[in-house]
């Protein structure tokens, strides 16, 4: 399974991978429903995102590079190269979900406002035009563990590359891994947080939780 953000998460920029909090606190479930990502256009290429890392300095952590401009809707893969796991906040906020990219993940991340941004991770800090429009937008569908430690919807189709949001409002943290797939391949969701993930290759998936592997999905990937 390839993670493409959090390219965040529903109505986010990487999860990511699933999208990172504004003001909410980390751990806190967020309503992704606002600020969603103009609707995808039928010509636009929404498998593609910038990349960015959080890297560690003499001098504390920093984001290389530590400016970039992107079009409204697309995506932000962002890599925690550091030694800690970051959580993302925006001023102002820009419609991002909550992510907490973990030691040596990749997260994908939407922003579906256009505007001038300060992505910060403690005093690491990354400068972000958005402007222009993508085409791309919001992902579908958008897959939620419940708080009853289950799945919704249960199953769900899927066309290959393409971007689709799983989002935690368990109250507690889920580890998701697909299979058939690397079983080491698994996707780390907080409390509240939303990733944005894609599977290559068409074929029936059963994406599930590491800690509660009842809760699990059948996706079909065409």
């Amino acid at each position: 399974m390839r993670k493409v953000v959090r390219l965040l998460a529903v109505g986010c920029v990487v999860a990511l991978a699933g999208c990172a909090p504004a003001a909410t606190p980390v751990g806190a479930p967020r309503d992704t429903t606002t600020g969603a990502a103009p609707a995808r256009s039928a010509t636009a290429d929404c498998t593609k995102a910038t990349k960015v890392a959080i890297v560690d300095r003499n001098s504390g952590y920093a984001f290389s590079p530590a400016g970039l401009t992107i079009q409204r809707g697309a995506f932000l893969a962002v890599t925690n190269k550091s030694n800690a796991a970051h959580p993302l906040v925006t001023t102002p906020d820009a419609g991002m979900v909550t992510s907490v990219i973990d030691l040596k993940e990749r997260q994908v991340i939407q922003f579906p406002e256009a505007g001038t941004f300060t992505v910060k991770t403690g005093a690491a800090v990354l400068r972000l035009t958005v402007a222009g429009d993508s085409g791309c937008g919001s992902p579908e569908p958008t897959l939620t563990i419940t708080d009853g430690e289950k799945f919704t919807p249960a199953t769900a189709k899927i066309k290959a590359t393409e971007n689709f949001a799983v989002v935690n409002r368990s109250g507690a943290t889920q580890s998701v891994s697909c299979t058939p797939g690397n079983n080491k391949d698994h996707t780390r969701l907080d409390a509240g947080e939303t990733q944005i993930l894609a599977i290559d290759e068409p074929g029936r998936y059963v994406c599930a939780s590491l800690q509660h592997p009842a809760a699990k999905v059948t996706v079909t990937v065409y």
